[in-house]
Parts: structure tokens; C-alpha cells; sequence
């Protein structure tokens, strides 16, 4: 009885919210209740306007948590459970196309609203759990602000895992889906350890003759975080081919921004095995900053190079003529590709492997193109067997993941775990134990003693952690804001006239 009641609120919510047609309910409801074993319809009174004015599917997804348990299944199968209840009330991939198309037709901006408020309506979005996430600025005025997020939905991810998935089948029967990213997500189960995508939509886009798909972040760390994916399961690259897809896409979409990961181990982000990119509204702090000088380009009369007064290496190169500013940015990548300053740290390659990239992010404004390129350099060492250009060791108990696009332009994410041992050192320090004491009882915060010092001077925790981040974005800065970077970055920059 309490599962097909639950049905029929269910279908109330998707017919308030305009996800499901009344003509579709009792379709709708029969598949439902045959799926979860609960014939005949629940035929009693429920509140429909109660049901109809939640803006979220979460007292729904409660209430099915509630009976599922009692029924002995365990969290994973509840939250399959919820992924496939919600993913029969969105409509079909074909729907949400041809919708989204219509929105377009009107605006860009309208059309990736509709997508985005669809993804937080079938909970795909899982907005009530993004919202729980700590977020703040910090501003180190007269330099460039920061922002931090604590993010409590996103797991913490090693490195070297990372970099295995460059081994991985890039094709076959081995895996399905190869990744998470491939679009045989879409309606995928939650079965062998992969997350359900019953609830999952995407918009197919043509750049350049080639096939992506636009669809939104789960994890959503800024507003309207999408992902753009290719429909072809091969690693990411950095190439003028990727900048010209992001170019593309600006074009299609010029409210929002568009990033490129790196393509190498440790600077790159957490998925190197599938092409994608990622974007959304958000103005990340690299697009508030100043730039520092211009730099002649005589070869290129129609671009702007400039760098940028930032933390990290940042060229931003801007024009009105699109392949006019794509000749300059590939001039730079395959120079910096190439590029040895031994005095400097900086090496191309070492026993045969590449370590030189970039990361990049376009937008437009006013018919103008703009394309940020950060130098990156992926080299360990004996000292920094991490990566040199990485967070230094001294930092990897609030940071250890590589620093991917968002974190390079300025926004951090940060590993839930931190509230946890934040408040452990705070509740510590507050009974009067130092140092030894504390680490005696809890060895894992062996590594937090300049934290300890900090709060214990009266630094709060939040400017700790922006501060650690500032200096991690400083690690990351192949050429340091300095004279000597200053005098490296220049002596660069004079190799890539043609």
C-alpha cells in the first residue's frame, strides 16, 4: 500500500512540474507498480497541493527510502531505486532534444535553463545536497580573490588512479559503459559498481563535424556546472583542435564559459581517458583578474596577447577573428610543448615522456573571443615525487588531488573529510591539549601542525585553507609572479612569433 501511494504522489509531482503529460500517468503508474511489485493503485486520498508545490523530488525520494529499508535493501540498492523511479518520470532523451531545441530557438541562455532545472526536478541535480556544501571567498587584495568550497558529495581521488585510467580500454567489450562520460550512461542501471543514470539527459551538439553531448555536473560546484563530452571514448588532448571546439561552443552558447583539462597525469583532471570539457555560468576568479602586460604579436595583428596577474602561469589571447586567434594559440602550445628552461626547473620531456601542456578556457563577450592558456608542467622528482609544479607535500593534508581546470582558474574544491578533522583539532585545542597530545590521539593529524598553530593565533580555519590554496596555485605556476618568473616567462614569449 505504501509504495503505490508513493507512485501516485510521484506522478503528481512529475505532472505539477510538467515532466510527465496526464495523458502518460496511468501508463506511467502501471509500469511503475509492476517494477516494484505493488499492485493494485493506491486509491485512497493523498495532498496534492502539498506534493505539487515541492520544488524538489526529496520528501519522494524519503518516503521510498523509508519503505525499501523495511524491505531489507541496502543504501546503494535504494539510491538505484530512486535513479530509475525518477528517470520514468523524465522525459525520453528524444523529448528533452526537441524541448531544449525549442528553448533555443528563443535563447541560448533559456534553452540551457531548461536543462539545468530539469536536472534539479529529477534529481540528477542533487541540488538539496549541493546546497550543504561550504563556500566562500577569500580576498587577498591587491591580489587576485579566491574561492573555496568544501565539497561534501564528491569523493577524494588519488593521483595515480587517476593517471591508470590513460591504461584502460579505450574500446571493446571489456567494461560497459568504458567510463562515465560515454553516452551509454544514459538510462544505465546502478549495477557492477556503477552509478544509476536512469535520470540522466543530454543534448547532442555538432562542433566543427563532430558529434558532443551537453548535460549538467551531479556534483554542480558552481552555478550551472555542465560537462561537454565527445561521443567517441578516446583520452583527452590538447591540440588547436580542442581550442577550436571550445571556440564553437562559445558560439552556441556565449552566457557561459568552456574549459579544457589538461591532457597529462597530475595536472590534468579526473577523467584523462574520455575527450570532454567543462563550463557553466559562473565568472571564475582567473576572468576578474587584471592583466599584468601586453605582449606584441606583429605576426598576428588582429589578437591581444596578454599575461595575466595571477597566482599560476596564465596567457589570455583575444580576438574578433576566430582562426586569426586559433594560429596564435597552437604557435604557443606547440613552442611550450617543446620548451627547456633547465635553470628554471623546466623540462619538455624526460626519457621519452612528454610533461609540457596546457589548460584552457574560452568565452565571448561581445563578439570577441577570449582564450586563457595555462602553462603546465606534469615532471616529478626525487624531492617532489608528486609533481614539482603540484601541491607540495607540506599542503597534501588539505590538498593532494591534481589541480584541474576550475581550481587552476581560482574556484577549489576540497575534500569533505576536512569539516571532520577541522573540528576535531578545534574541539582538541578547546580541551587545552598541544600538539603531541593531539597527534598521540589521532595520528592521522600528524601532517595538520601548522593548522594547529594558526587557529591557536587566532587565524580562523576558513582563511587556513585559502591560504594553503593560495600557495598551491603558486606550487602549480610554472613561472613564479616574480622578477626571475617575470624575466623566464618573457624570455618564452619571444619564441612564438612566426
Amino acid at each position: 500500500m505504501a509504495l503505490s501511494k508513493l507512485i501516485k504522489e510521484a506522478l503528481v509531482y512529475a505532472c505539477s512540474h510538467s515532466l510527465v503529460e496526464e495523458e502518460d500517468a496511468v501508463y506511467l503508474e502501471n509500469l511503475l507498480l509492476r517494477h516494484f511489485s505493488c499492485f493494485p493503485p493506491y486509491k485512497g486520498e493523498i495532498e496534492e497541493r502539498k506534493i505539487a508545490s515541492y520544488p524538489l523530488p526529496d520528501p519522494l525520494l524519503e518516503e521510498l527510502r523509508e519503505e525499501l529499508l523495511k524491505q531489507g535493501k541496502s543504501e546503494a540498492e535504494i539510491e538505484d531505486e530512486g535513479a530509475f523511479l525518477l528517470g520514468m518520470l523524465t522525459p525520453s532523451p528524444s523529448q528533452v532534444t526537441s524541448t531544449f531545441l525549442d528553448y533555443y530557438s528563443r535563447s541560448s541562455k533559456a534553452a540551457t535553463d531548461y536543462l539545468f532545472n530539469l536536472g534539479v526536478l529529477n534529481h540528477y541535480i542533487a541540488k538539496s545536497h549541493i546546497d550543504k556544501n561550504i563556500c566562500y571567498v577569500k580576498d587577498f587584495a591587491p591580489d587576485p580573490y579566491l574561492e573555496i568550497t568544501i565539497n561534501l558529495s564528491k569523493p577524494e581521488k588519488n593521483n595515480k588512479d587517476i593517471a591508470k585510467l590513460l591504461s584502460q580500454p579505450k574500446s571493446g567489450a571489456e567494461k560497459y559503459p568504458l567510463c562515465p562520460l560515454c553516452r551509454e550512461n544514459l538510462g544505465y542501471p546502478g549495477i557492477n559498481g556503477h552509478a544509476p543514470r536512469e535520470n540522466l539527459r543530454f543534448i547532442p551538439l555538432h562542433l566543427d563535424g563532430e558529434r558532443w553531448y551537453l548535460q549538467y555536473s551531479p556534483y554542480g560546484y558552481f552555478d550551472q556546472h555542465c560537462i561537454l563530452f565527445y561521443e567517441k571514448h578516446v583520452p583527452m588532448e590538447v591540440s588547436r583542435r580542442i581550442f577550436s571546439k571550445e571556440l564553437a561552443f562559445v558560439d552556441l552558447f556565449p552566457h557561459f564559459f568552456i574549459g579544457s583539462n589538461s591532457d597529462l597525469p597530475i595536472v590534468g583532471g579526473s577523467i584523462l581517458n574520455h575527450e570532454h570539457f567543462q563550463g557553466g555560468l559562473h565568472r571564475l576568479p582567473l576572468f576578474h583578474c587584471a592583466p599584468k602586460r601586453e605582449v606584441p604579436t606583429p605576426s598576428y595583428p588582429s589578437c591581444q596577447l596578454e599575461v595575466m596577474d595571477f597566482y599560476d602561469t596564465v596567457l589570455r589571447i583575444s580576438s574578433a577573428e576566430k582562426e586569426e586567434l586559433l594560429d596564435l594559440a597552437e604557435a604557443i602550445l606547440l613552442r611550450w610543448e617543446d620548451y627547456d628552461d633547465p635553470g628554471r626547473g623546466i623540462f619538455s620531456h624526460t626519457e621519452g615522456k612528454r610533461h609540457n601542456t596546457a589548460t584552457s578556457l574560452a568565452e565571448k563577450k561581445d563578439g570577441r573571443y577570449f582564450l586563457y592558456l595555462i602553462l603546465r608542467n606534469n615532471r616529478c622528482d626525487e624531492a617532489y615525487p608528486d609533481g614539482i609544479f603540484h601541491a607540495h607535500p607540506e599542503y597534501f593534508h588539505v590538498k593532494k588531488e591534481g589541480i584541474g581546470l576550475i581550481e587552476a582558474a581560482g574556484r577549489f574544491i576540497l575534500p569533505p573529510r576536512l569539516l571532520r578533522q577541522r573540528k576535531l583539532i578545534e574541539d582538541l585545542i578547546k580541551e587545552g591539549k598541544d600538539d603531541s597530545a593531539i597527534v598521540l590521539e589521532n595520528p592521522e593529524l600528524a601532517s595538520f601542525a601548522p593548522m594547529m598553530d594558526a587557529l591557536r593565533g587566532g587565524m580562523g580555519w576558513q582563511n587556513y585553507y585559502a591560504g594553503v590554496c593560495r600557495n598551491i596555485l603558486q606550487n602549480v605556476a610554472v613561472y613564479k609572479n616574480d622578477p626571475e618568473g617575470e624575466k623566464g616567462l618573457g624570455e618564452f614569449l619571444t619564441q612564438i612569433e612566426r
